[in-house]
């Protein structure tokens, strides 16, 4: 009789696998929702949403079986120290049989950002085991045998966890080891009959990877494996594929190693709370007699405060800053053009030679001026180099100018090209954009300039300005030669290259980009 109780003890207090319906010694719950919250296996993602949840789980299985597995599961987590510390809570209560387990843990988590897409996490959870047998519950022949366990057997024991997870872009690794302490409860009858229940260590691996459909409406794939090894126990698996849209649905199937195809189902109820069930399909022969198994989970999460409320109220000010900077800079195109026009209206009025009467604006007004000192330059023999190099960068500057088109361009572009050959010179007319490593809203090309010397001389051959709301330059060289371009802004690293625009016997046009690249804080 002894050694059957103490059989019956061992059977019933391990909490069963979901196998065959036999007595496996995987003690830590199964979990449908897993892929929804990795923390119920692992501390390291304790927090990992960055924002607090509560969480509540309940899972019913072999519904049809007297004593049939029941769990339920209470969790809430959340960060802090900018989202580089999760901490979190569990509360879970097992009954299976004679068995009543309840666990209480308290989860901790360091988050590392080895870079921008890498980042490592690294958990620790304790807690305290309080397992009942209540043998009440059990039908014997002989109630009364002094070989019976007391009626109710109580007895508590410490509990850890350890854990850690690797998330690159869209992919996420994670190791975990329950009962990694691997205590023992020990049972004493009244004539100091020994039975005791062991708490097995446990080794799970889980690969998740989210592929997204449509990225732009967080619409995903999502494949997942779990493996679970225990020793000296069978080798168990579980499969996932779970299509998610963010914030609105999921839905997905599952395969459990030996055991059951699953269905799962959630939806956002509220923007903060949502639903999700699953539902057991048992395969072999005991699905046709062991009741239905299924688990229904709830979560709400909570609106963010202390430091995530401090970041979202500086992201609202730096939108608001935004709008008012664009608000800004509309007023100033609106005042410019304003401006423009009365200009023109000034031009219509004036009493220019050559003007009168005809329906001029301010950009016929600077090409006239433009090609009289064009014509000017022919007749004059004296002009300097200096002159000649001075006129061709204005000319040249006018060329992407705002203001001018494509008729306008045409007709400085053969004057410039007649001064070149009047003075009997080649030149290289050099279009470029300075690019810079920020989003167009905070781009800004002021102050920003370019210094070119030439290398074989070590003149200073200019120093040019770029647009500083675009980013475009010009500026006109000799082919053939060898130049030195630099750049210095006070946010940016310095930039130096050299330049050698290839020979020729006319005059050409080449385009080049500067890459700048922000000072590292």
């Amino acid at each position: 009789m002894k050694k059957l109780l103490i059989i019956l003890l061992i059977i019933f207090s391990l909490p069963l696998g979901e196998g065959w319906g036999g007595a496996h010694a995987q003690q830590v719950g199964m979990y449908s929702h897993y892929f929804y919250k990795p923390m119920l296996y692992n501390p390291a993602f304790s927090g990992s949403d960055n924002v607090t949840n509560a969480m509540l789980i309940h899972h019913n299985q072999w519904a049809d079986f007297k004593g049939a597995p029941r769990l339920t599961v209470f969790t809430i987590d959340g960060n802090l120290i900018d989202n580089k510390v999760g901490l979190g809570m569990s509360l879970i209560n097992d009954k299976k049989g004679i068995a009543n387990r309840t666990t209480g843990n308290l989860s901790y988590s360091y988050k590392i950002d080895i870079n921008s897409d890498i980042h490592a996490l690294f958990g620790l959870s304790l807690g305290v085991v309080y397992q009942t047998l209540d043998f009440s519950k059990t039908l014997v022949e002989n109630n009364a045998d002094p070989n019976l366990f007391s009626d109710l057997q109580r007895k508590t024991a410490l509990d850890a966890s350890a854990g850690m997870a690797c998330n690159w872009k869209e992919l996420e690794l994670s190791v975990a080891v329950p009962q990694i302490m691997q205590n023992k409860i020990n049972y004493v009858d009244y004539s100091n009959v020994r039975g005791y229940y062991a708490m097995a260590r446990h080794y799970m691996i889980s690969v998740k990877y989210k592929y997204f459909i449509v990225p732009e409406k967080g619409i995903s794939i999502v494949p997942q494996g779990l493996v679970r090894f225990v020793p000296n126990a069978p080798f168990q698996y579980d499969g996932f594929v779970t299509f998610d849209w963010k914030d609105k649905f999921w839905a997905g199937i599952a395969y459990k190693s030996n055991y059951a195809l699953a269905a799962n189902i959630g939806f956002f109820a509220h923007k903060r709370f949502v639903v999700g069930y699953s539902y057991d399909f048992i395969i072999g022969s005991i699905g046709s007699y062991s009741g239905m198994s299924h688990e229904i989970m709830m979560n709400f999460k909570f609106a963010t405060s202390g430091k995530n409320k401090v970041d979202s109220t500086n992201t609202a000010l730096k939108n608001a800053n935004y709008e008012e900077l664009i608000s800004n800079l509309q007023a100033e195109v609106d005042s410019t053009e304003k401006s423009i026009k009365e200009l023109e209206d000034k031009i219509k009025q004036s009493e220019v030679p050559g003007l009168v009467g005809k329906n001029f604006t301010l950009t016929d007004l600077v090409v006239q001026q433009l090609l009289k000192r064009i014509e000017d330059m022919f007749d004059n023999h004296d002009a300097t180099q200096t002159e000649i190099q001075a006129l061709r960068d204005e000319v040249a500057a006018f060329f992407d100018s705002e203001f001018s088109n494509k008729s306008t361009q045409k007709t400085l572009k053969k004057k410039y090209d007649q001064l070149n050959k009047a003075q009997g010179v080649t030149s290289v007319l050099v279009k470029g954009t300075i690019l810079l490593p920020k989003t167009i809203l905070e781009r800004n090309f002021s102050d920003i300039s370019i210094t070119i010397t030439d290398k074989e001389t070590n003149a200073h051959v200019g120093t040019y300005i770029p647009n500083p709301k675009t980013g475009k330059y010009i500026f006109i060289l000799t082919p053939g030669r060898n130049y030195s371009i630099m750049t210095e802004n006070e946010g940016y690293e310095p930039y130096s290259e050299e330049f050698s625009p290839a020979g020729s016997k006319e005059s050409y046009e080449m385009t080049h980009e500067i890459r700048l690249k922000e000072k590292n804080k």
